[in-house]
């Protein structure tokens, strides 16, 4: 055996390696692509579940801010009807009570009553007398 059939039995017994070794090494990562495929697959439908789960919360939230918007809205309105109605009816209240006394106290024939400086004039007179 010469040299030269040496050098062809070593390169090819390393060339048998190198080949069984890239074979391991393809079957792992055929394994791990599959295991990975499989992993992707299951976020795929997880996030899908959870945009959907998303999209009826953002729908549930729209309907509520519309609900809230329009008894906003409502509230703004009683609150000019009422201020457009608050004067008139307590001025008429107003009104209805005084003639109210005033007919009570001409049936009952009381006298008009002294206003409060004219108290007050006759209660210091009482008091300088005494």
């Amino acid at each position: 055996m010469s040299t030269s059939d040496v050098l062809a039995i070593v390169a090819s017994t390393v060339l048998v390696i190198i080949v069984a070794v890239l074979a391991v090494v393809l079957v792992l990562l055929t394994q791990t692509l599959r295991e990975l495929r499989a992993a992707v697959e299951v976020l795929e439908q997880d996030a899908l579940a959870l945009l959907d789960d998303a999209r009826s919360s953002v729908e549930d939230a729209a309907t509520e801010i519309d609900r809230v918007e329009r008894l906003v809205t409502s509230a703004e309105r009683l609150g000019e009807a009422k201020r457009a109605i608050a004067t008139p009816v307590v001025k008429v209240m107003a009104f209805g009570t005084g003639v109210s006394r005033a007919a009570q106290r001409l049936r009952e024939g009381e006298p008009r009553p002294a206003r409060r400086s004219q108290a007050r004039s006759q209660s210091k007179g009482r008091r300088s007398a005494s």
